[in-house]
């Protein structure tokens, strides 16, 4: 779709968002424009490494949205105006696209909720995940989704939620093989057990259907069964979770993890260490570790994980380890100030990843409405081709304002 289309749909959803909200309804109609200048070396993060690239993006959004006390229809939708130069082929090219659009109806009451969603989005493939697996990033993604949920007896001693979502995933003009079309289907039924003030548990059962789009046309499901206990504490939570796993691929695999967290007067602490087992793989050490911080001005924010996963390719397990500190600092009323560093590793079965990252972003607010964002960027990434390097900046001037009809 492209952002003429993008612009005829939010006309059309924000007209029937008004004639449809009764009188005591709430609509808010709110616009957004971005004028983003970026320059990057290596950007892909390619083996050999490539040039510079340049280029401009100018976004364009808009939401609209109906509240009344019990529910809510949102509408949001945005696109872009892309100009890209490449330094080395001396190509300039133009592209209008990158929709976005999403719908959702949301209707809450004290004992129970319902919520429904559509979205559409496409762009290029490492907007949406930079998976350190993908050596090949270049190529762009469709995905088309919907997903439901309905949640009863939320303030009962026995409540009950069902939830189910679909979402088909399409690659066009890429170079890894391992980018295959997919289809996921996915059903899940929960029950929530209160017994008492303090205490409580969860039971359930999910089922995944995914249909690949390779040569073999596979289809793999996977099956969970989850049981949770949690207790509330004077100055946080404590639980464990108790998690068995069967997939096609992968097999059985059992999880047991507990946790706690912790809310001091100035800072909130997340830990949560356990095991799990699978038939591939055999047992490994899992767990995280989150802490914030808040300082006179600002926030230091720490994030140490260790999670397996599986490797579809190589078959077998992938133990990622990531470590991320971030830093916010409040100039003054108009100016921010972040920085970031992180480190993420991932050790497949046939080859290790690893990935640097350090991060500087500068803020200002002009008005109410006008903002300028400028940062800088610099990545290492090293795997069995070896290592690149990247270093990108940035300068974005951006508006949103709001009418209430």
């Amino acid at each position: 779709m492209d952002r003429s289309g993008s612009a005829r749909a939010g006309v059309l959803v924000s007209a029937m968002l008004m004639s449809a909200a009764p009188g005591a309804a709430e609509v808010v109609l709110t616009f957004g424009i971005e004028q983003r200048l970026q320059a990057g070396w290596n950007i892909d993060l390619s083996v050999p490494e490539t040039g510079r690239t340049t280029g401009s993006v100018t976004r364009l959004s808009f939401s609209a949205i109906t509240r009344t006390p019990i529910d809510s229809l949102e509408f949001t939708t945005s696109g872009v105006l892309e100009v890209e130069n490449d330094a080395d082929s001396g190509a300039t090219t133009a592209n209008i696209g990158r929709p976005d659009l999403g719908l959702r109806y949301t209707r809450e009451v004290p004992n129970a909720i319902f919520s429904a969603g559509v979205q559409y989005r496409s762009d290029d493939v490492g907007t949406f995940d930079e998976d350190l697996s993908v050596a090949d990033l270049s190529g762009r993604r469709i995905d088309t989704s919907a997903d439901l949920r309905l949640e009863t007896g939320r303030t009962a001693p026995l409540g009950f939620a069902i939830s189910t979502s679909f979402r088909k995933t399409d690659y066009a003009d890429t170079s890894d093989p391992d980018l295959i079309d997919t289809e996921i289907a996915l059903f899940g039924v929960e029950s929530r057990l209160r017994f008492s003030e303090v205490v409580e548990s969860r039971i359930g059962l999910t089922y995944q259907r995914e249909a690949r789009a390779d040569a073999l046309n596979e289809v793999i499901e996977t099956g969970t069964a989850s049981v949770g206990l949690a207790y509330l504490l004077a100055n946080g939570t404590a639980a464990a979770d108790l998690t068995f796993l069967s997939n096609d691929e992968e097999g059985d695999r059992t999880t047991f993890v507990i946790g706690r967290t912790l809310v001091l007067p100035t800072a909130a602490v997340s830990a949560r260490l356990g095991l799990t087992n699978g038939d591939v793989g055999g047992t490994d050490i899992i767990g995280s570790l989150s802490w914030t911080q808040d300082l006179p001005n600002g926030a230091v924010d720490l994030l140490v994980e260790r999670r397996i996963s599986f490797d579809e390719v190589a078959v077998g397990p992938v133990a990622t380890t990531l470590f991320s500190l971030g830093f916010a600092h409040e100039i003054n009323n108009l100016s921010s100030l972040g920085l970031s560093l992180s480190n993420e590793v991932a050790d497949a079965p046939s080859e290790r990843f690893e990935l640097s990252q350090v991060s500087a972003i500068y803020r200002y607010a002009f008005t109410e409405d006008w903002g300028l964002d400028s940062g800088v960027r610099y990545r290492v990434r090293r795997d069995g081709d070896g290592q690149s390097d990247s270093v990108d900046i940035f300068v974005a001037l951006s508006r949103s304002f709001e009418i209430r009809p």
